[in-house]
C-alpha cells in the first residue's frame, strides 16, 4: 500500500511541475527566420546537371501518367456508353 502512496506522491509532485512552468512560449518570428536560415545553410543543393537530369525524369514520368490515365478515361468511357445504350 505505501508503494503505491509513493507512486501517487511522485505524479503529484510532476503535476505541481507542469503546472509551474509557462504552459506557452511566445512565437518569435525573427528566431524562427534564423533558424530556418541556418537549416537552409545545412540542405546539399543538386549541381545544375542533377537538377536538370531530375526535372526530365519528372517531367517525362508525369506525361507517361497523363497518357496512362487518358487511355483510362477514353476506354472507360467507351464501355460506359455500351453499358447505357
Amino acid at each position: 500500500m505505501s508503494e503505491k502512496k509513493a507512486a501517487a506522491k511522485a505524479t503529484d509532485k510532476k503535476a505541481a511541475a507542469k503546472k509551474s512552468e509557462p504552459s506557452k512560449k511566445r512565437f518569435n518570428p525573427i528566431k524562427t527566420f534564423k533558424d530556418m536560415w541556418a537549416e537552409l545553410k545545412k540542405v546539399t543543393w543538386p549541381s545544375r546537371k542533377e537538377l536538370i537530369r531530375q526535372s526530365a525524369v519528372v517531367i517525362v514520368f508525369v506525361l507517361i501518367l497523363t497518357v496512362l490515365v487518358g487511355l483510362m478515361d477514353a476506354g472507360l468511357s467507351a464501355l460506359l456508353k455500351l453499358v447505357i445504350s
